[in-house]
């Protein structure tokens, strides 16, 4: 199978591909990458079916939520089959001897935000944003004055460079990688879900679009999760992108295999006021 992955190699996306790839060898199934610059390029990919698979990161431990990723699983005709969470820790190399000879910094746009009180202790540097860690490595170069924020594993190569080992805000930080596959989360994948691993949990990302502006939206939704004790692990409002002031709202539903029909039957008692896409069925 072939699986579209954000790259280039090393990044932390090529290694959250890496950690699924083993875990599906063992079932027999050989995934072979390949590498896309952007989150757009890997989503379409995927869709119309260039790849198999795709790999992306949709959440971070100090970062937040990757909005991109947010935006292009209701655009695109896709749905998640599984996740990975992957440990991110990020060090510091450059072309200097000391922090003090730093004058120019390449960061990745969500590295920058979970190194923040590093990169804030540094004094007149040249921010430049990257669309990748490796790419923030590679541009680094042989420049003198500059330095890049990358991946630890990557640092850890360094022999002749300056490197601070650990520039990361949390000892406890993770990015979140969403398996994505072309279609639709139908009923055949309910029932896969249902018949295997019965005793873990399962995540049901959706996409609820009320169809028409009304006071107590937020609230009919809650209630009617509420009413069945379906837990939500996460809910964010989205712009519709249509009009100043509307919004989608993204949730993540964290339940039980036995509550698999109670949470069907609560988002197809939804359809009667709001759009609603399942976004992915998958056990945790």
């Amino acid at each position: 199978m072939k699986i579209a992955v954000l790259g280039p190699e090393g990044t932390f996306s090529d290694k959250a591909y890496l950690e699924y790839a083993e875990v599906m060898s063992t079932d027999g199934v050989t995934l072979e990458p390949t590498y896309y610059p952007t989150i757009d390029e890997v989503f379409s990919a995927v869709c119309p079916g260039e790849c198999d698979l795709g790999i992306v990161p949709v959440e971070n431990t100090l970062d937040g939520y990757v909005q991109r990723t947010l935006d292009l699983l209701l655009e695109k005709d896709v749905h998640i089959i599984d996740e990975n969470q992957v440990k991110v820790q990020f060090s510091l190399v450059g072309n200097v001897t000391n922090l003090e000879e730093i004058n120019k910094l390449y960061v990745q746009f969500k590295s920058n935000g979970q190194c923040r009180q590093f990169i804030n202790s540094l004094e007149n540097i040249k921010i430049i944003t990257t669309e990748s860690n490796m790419e923030s490595y590679y541009n680094l170069g042989s420049e003198q004055g500059a330095a890049a924020i990358v991946p630890k594993h990557i640092a850890k190569k360094e022999q002749d460079r300056f490197v601070v080992d650990n520039v990361t805000d949390a000892d406890n930080n993770h990015t979140r990688f969403l398996v994505i596959t072309k279609g639709s989360a139908d009923d055949k994948r309910v029932e896969a879900v249902r018949t295997t691993n019965l005793d873990k949990k399962v995540r049901i990302p959706v996409y609820i679009m009320p169809a028409t502006e009304r006071p107590g939206i937020l609230f009919e939704i809650l209630k009617s999760f509420s009413e069945k004790q379906i837990n939500l692990i996460s809910i964010m409002s989205r712009p519709t992108k249509h009009e100043l002031g509307t919004y989608n709202f993204y949730i993540e539903i964290d339940g039980y295999h036995s509550q698999l029909d109670d949470i069907m039957d609560t988002l197809h008692n939804m359809k009667e006021f709001n759009n609603i896409k399942i976004l992915g069925i998958y056990n945790e």
